[in-house]
């Protein structure tokens, strides 16, 4: 092959691979919850111990790379010391694979995931770091008291019923601040259907319904060749979403 065309095919590979690990989720998911209703720890157990998002960093997939990420490591820790954050609820934490670069000895950080083996992998991996881990079913099982719930790529996985379910949850644990995946340029929300996987969604439109978010943090997203280039973390007042839990 010739050395020209070399080097315009290298520059590619990335997102070709990032390409056919996509594929592959999509079938493996489809598969997984082809029988029955949703369970969440069945659901994202499997997705952690078959690595079915196919991130080849992170078994909370390709956005949670430290490329993906390079952005929101720099914004995330000045946003949290203008704020006065000195507790942080990261639900779901995953495999904190990005999340661990940052420094968390002035502020209390505590990672809840559903999957336990994945909750007791970070205590292993982590356990030199200032960082504190649960198990818990975030639609459902109380939740530790926290300054700020960070809960990035999460709803985008779940249905309308499920995400309010969590919500709610997050306001009985008395948090002060959402941080939460958004994408502003969605016009209007589809629910997840049974077989559903992931779409992107727009808290302030309905059911959701949010207020204009005190801070966006917009990640820079590249993947799928920045088809979600929109992607954003939003910040708001727990107690301001009342009216979008019901």
């Amino acid at each position: 092959m010739a050395p020209e065309l070399i080097s315009n095919i290298d520059p590619l590979i990335p997102d070709l691979i990032a390409l056919m690990l996509f594929s592959r989720t999509i079938s493996l998911l489809k598969r997984l919850t082809a029988n029955g209703g949703f369970k969440v720890d069945a659901h994202f157990r499997k997705i952690f111990e078959g690595n079915l998002f196919g991130g080849m960093e992170s078994r909370s997939g390709t956005g949670s790379s430290l490329k993906q990420t390079e952005y929101l490591r720099q914004a995330l820790p000045q946003m949290m010391q203008e704020i006065g954050i000195k507790s942080f609820l990261d639900a779901p934490c995953g495999d904190c694979h990005w999340i661990a670069e940052l420094d968390w000895n002035k502020i209390t950080y505590i990672g809840a995931d559903v999957v336990a083996e994945l909750i007791r992998a970070n205590r292993s991996r982590l356990a030199d770091r200032n960082m504190g881990f649960l198990v818990a079913d975030l639609c459902a099982d109380a939740l530790p008291r926290a300054d700020l719930i960070f809960c990035r790529d999460c709803w985008v996985h779940l249905s309308f019923r499920k995400a309010r379910a969590c919500l709610r949850n997050f306001r009985r644990s008395g948090a002060a601040y959402l941080l939460t995946t958004t994408f502003p340029s969605i016009e209007q929300n589809p629910d997840l259907g049974i077989r559903g996987i992931w779409r992107p969604i727009n808290l302030e439109r309905p059911p959701f319904s949010f207020p204009r978010p005190e801070r966006l943090l917009v990640e820079n997203c590249t993947e799928e060749n920045g088809r979600f280039a929109d992607k954003t973390l939003g910040l708001w007042r727990l107690p301001d979403l009342g009216l979008a839990t019901k």
